[in-house]
């Protein structure tokens, strides 16, 4: 797992107590011109955190006792292995609360070695704690294909160990990755005594946010878990359920599941990176988890890959657990709920919610003048003013694409590499340079319409950041099986020929694009690994050739929507020169 810089954990345990955290000292005049990266216009009097570190978590440690071998009986008497952390507590103290790991992986794994360091510290802190082998993994008997009985096992574990005379009946859950994904399904069946999760780097939807990005097909990350040591049923099991059936449903947490997890009063803690393929489906489900009061959800991006587990994040989880099962006063249920890193600014800051609830929308209309920026197929232009122009045209072709390198690398995660060389092959539309900072923090939108000339189609966008010497670099990006995109369950072939409206939401992301650079939307038929690229995720290519015609005319226009945070909104998209 990879580790972030001290810098960026020394800022967000300026958080950890879970108080709401001191502002960052108002810098003077001399120090915002020293400053290599200016924030957002209209964002200076935001939460930015200092970079002080203090945890206020109890300095009490206890020793730790392991158990191994310890095996429970699921409900369809299949039997789970187990190792317990139990801490040696003073003779007559009450039991404490429990702490479960659902490992799909099993214990004994490379991931169960890995995660094992962190239930030791967890128990330490006055947790008794059970890492669990889910079914068909390490010792456990049955066996696994796709999350099958994820829930209900870690639903029985969670309920037997509430009967131990080791526990006080309060269970939490932690774990990343299929442990988090883990973590919604045990909540979706609603054990009693589940009183808190924190799924990190996971997904509740996992059919459209891991196995078919966008309704997309699955790429060579799934491809990939056909060797991975216990995954290997995985991908068969996936590949025969192109569409969200019952199957599906039975193995992810959509909305109203999330809602009910909420309603019960669980207490959600989620967590995850900027640059990790996963996290999207944990940022839907904290978006989901709605209940009275709001107090029980926590979010935390962070600008990572996937798989990172770091000091800040285990005392935050710590003090997540302390209050929600051992009811410590420590402030969490008051601190800000987001906790947010904002590239391009390279700061840390707090928000009440995301999305972010004053963000403005800014519509940037998709036109057919030249930005004398690039030399792509069409070298559009995105800008507040209308455009009626002719359509441009798009072609596909299987092993041929053209693609974008969009894909994110699971320990990587997004390539830096100047996007020029792939933007030439494929349609772009750019802005003049931005006049001040611009902060896009949300969801980008699109909306446009086209056709294509079979009864397939893919579209693959990507959000780049055009520095003053023209270098491109990858923001964030978006896909979308056109067919799949109003219903997931019942996909609608094209028409050949006949326009269809296109309404995508592209991933979110948090960055400030600084003044005089540009803003750049690329848009190509497929997604690709970059050169070199290291364990990539995403989806994969469509096995059919198609050609997009994208219109831009008055009757069907074409447009991106940014949530812009601050005020550089109103000069977004208007020409001129860009300010020193």
């Amino acid at each position: 797992m990879t580790t972030t810089t001290i810098r960026a954990a020394a800022i967000l345990l300026a958080l950890a107590a879970g108080m709401p955290a001191r502002a960052a000292p108002r810098e003077d005049a001399a120090t915002r011109d020293a400053a290599p990266y200016a924030m957002g216009a209209g964002t200076e009097g935001r939460h930015w955190l200092p970079e002080r570190a203090h945890v206020d978590n109890p300095s009490l440690r206890y020793p730790v006792t392991i158990r191994d071998g310890v095996t429970l009986t699921a409900r369809d008497g299949v039997t789970l292995d187990a190792r317990l952390f139990l801490p040696t507590l003073k003779e007559g103290a009450k039991p404490t609360p429990c702490v479960l790991m659902s490992d799909g992986y099993g214990r004994t794994s490379n991931t169960g070695a890995e995660t094992d360091p962190v239930l030791m510290n967890i128990a330490s802190r006055g947790y008794a704690v059970m890492h669990l082998s889910l079914r068909g993994s390490g010792a456990s008997g049955g066996e696994a294909t796709l999350y099958n009985d994820f829930g209900q096992d870690g639903a029985d574990a969670v309920e037997w160990m509430a009967k131990q005379n080791w526990c006080d009946g309060d269970v939490g859950m932690v774990g990343p990755s299929l442990l988090g994904i883990a973590q919604w399904l045990t909540a979706k069946e609603a054990p009693p005594h589940l009183k808190a999760i924190v799924p990190q780097v996971a997904c509740g939807d996992c059919y459209g946010l891991l196995w078919y990005p966008g309704g997309m097909m699955p790429g060579p990350g799934r491809e990939a878990r056909k060797l991975s040591p216990g995954a290997g049923l995985e991908y068969p099991s996936a590949i025969a359920h192109r569409d969200l059936d019952d199957w599906w449903r039975a193995r992810t947490t959509l909305d109203a599941d999330v809602k009910a997890i909420a309603a019960r009063g669980v207490a959600a803690f989620v967590s995850g990176g900027l640059d990790d393929y996963i996290t999207p489906g944990n940022i839907r489900a904290y978006e989901e988890f709605t209940a009275p009061g709001g107090e029980r959800k926590r979010l935390l991006l962070a600008p990572h890959a996937h798989g990172w587990q770091i000091d800040f994040l285990q005392e935050l989880q710590v003090q997540w657990l302390d209050h929600w099962l051992k009811g410590v006063d420590n402030g969490v249920e008051r601190a800000p709920r987001v906790i947010l890193y904002v590239k391009g600014v390279d700061r840390w800051r707090t928000e009440a919610d995301w999305p972010i609830p004053d963000a403005k929308p800014s519509v940037l209309r998709l036109g057919t003048a030249k930005s004398g920026s690039v030399d792509s197929l069409n070298d559009g232009t995105l800008s507040a003013a209308a455009s009626d122009g002719a359509p441009a045209i798009l072609p596909y072709r299987p092993g041929a694409g053209p693609a974008l390198p969009v894909l994110l690398s699971a320990t990587a995660g997004r390539s830096d590499a100047d996007q020029r060389p792939s933007e030439a092959k494929v349609l772009t539309w750019t802005t003049a340079p931005l006049t001040v900072a611009t902060e896009v923090t949300g969801y980008p939108h699109m909306a446009l319409w086209a056709s294509s000339d079979t009864a397939d189609g893919d579209m693959v966008f990507s959000l780049n950041d055009v520095a003053p010497d023209g270098t491109s670099t990858q923001v964030v990006q978006g896909y979308v099986n056109v067919p799949h995109a109003r219903s997931e369950t019942h996909p609608l072939p094209l028409v050949p020929g006949q326009a269809r409206e296109i309404d995508l939401d592209l991933l979110p992301t948090a960055m400030v694009f600084q003044p005089g650079h540009r803003i750049r939307l690329a848009l190509a038929g497929a997604a690709s690994a970059a050169p070199g690229l290291p364990a990539p995720q995403g989806p994969g290519p469509n096995p059919a050739a198609f050609t997009w015609t994208v219109l831009q005319d008055d009757a069907h226009p074409a447009t991106l929507t940014l949530p812009i945070v601050g005020t550089a909104g109103d000069r977004l998209g208007q020409p001129g020169t860009a300010q020193p």
